[in-house]
């Protein structure tokens, strides 16, 4: 598969007639929140918000696709969204039909500000973006860390690239929560997820692993310093401990 290395590559690929529309979708959304991030994530278009991602987008034989699409966006575009089809929090625009330039600003507005807002409404003192600087903040005390996305989730490595330590978790599967998920020493997991179930629970994929999730709104600051140099350490010996390094 081809690796694209900007926005414009990726657009730059499609027909003539798709490409026309996915400038269209990419003013529209740089006009509605100016001060996005511009870049890719599993080689489509995203558009972050000091590093939490506002909007994706793609472009398909006969549809383009713009995502995430909660519920709370739905509901606030009801009518609106009516004529067109909706999946797995995607949703698809025909390119037979022309461009809803003032839509996809409105959304684009609606998602910035439920980066800000949710957290706060769901009784978090800070919104995803201010819990992302929270966590940068801790990890960047840790010698030699480096952050990227990872899997769509921004996650931070004990050097560059290698060694993921923890990932930070907006809104999973539209569950409205702010995380951190980070590796415990073995055994762990499960007294920690028993002493405060509201704090610390199994997350999926990375769980089998030994790794347990932690609600950033139920967690004091001293706290999860602690828990993110546990798991910068944990990696970093088994990194050592690895006979090819």
């Amino acid at each position: 598969m081809h690796r694209f290395g900007s926005v414009k590559e990726y657009i730059a690929s499609k027909p003539a007639g798709v490409r026309v529309v996915l400038e269209r979708v990419r003013r529209a959304i740089r006009k509605a929140v100016p001060g996005t991030e511009e870049g890719l994530s599993y080689q489509i278009p995203v558009y972050k918000l000091n590093g939490v991602p506002v909007l994706y987008f793609a472009g398909w034989k006969a549809h383009y696709s713009l995502y995430p699409v909660s519920d709370g966006l739905v509901a606030a575009f009801a009518r609106e969204l009516a004529p067109y089809k909706r999946s797995k929090g995607t949703l698809r625009l025909p390119l037979s039909e022309p461009v809803p330039e003032r839509l996809i600003e409105r959304i684009a507005r609606f998602r910035a500000r439920q980066l800000t807002t949710r957290g706060r409404a769901k009784g978090s003192r800070q919104g995803p973006v201010a819990e992302l600087e929270r966590v940068r903040r801790m990890t960047a005390m840790l010698p030699g860390v480096s952050e990227k996305l990872s899997h769509g989730m921004p996650s931070f490595f004990i050097e560059k690239d290698k060694g993921v330590f923890a990932s930070f978790v907006d809104n999973h599967h539209e569950d409205g929560g702010l995380a951190v998920w980070l590796p415990v020493r073995e055994g762990l997991q499960a007294l920690m997820i028993q002493d405060a179930p509201g704090t610390y629970f199994k997350p999926p994929y990375v769980g089998a692993s030994g790794w347990v999730g932690i609600l950033l709104n139920q967690i004091r600051d001293d706290a999860l310093q602690i828990h993110l140099r546990q798991a910068w350490e944990l990696v970093t010996r088994k990194m050592k401990r690895r006979p090819w390094r």
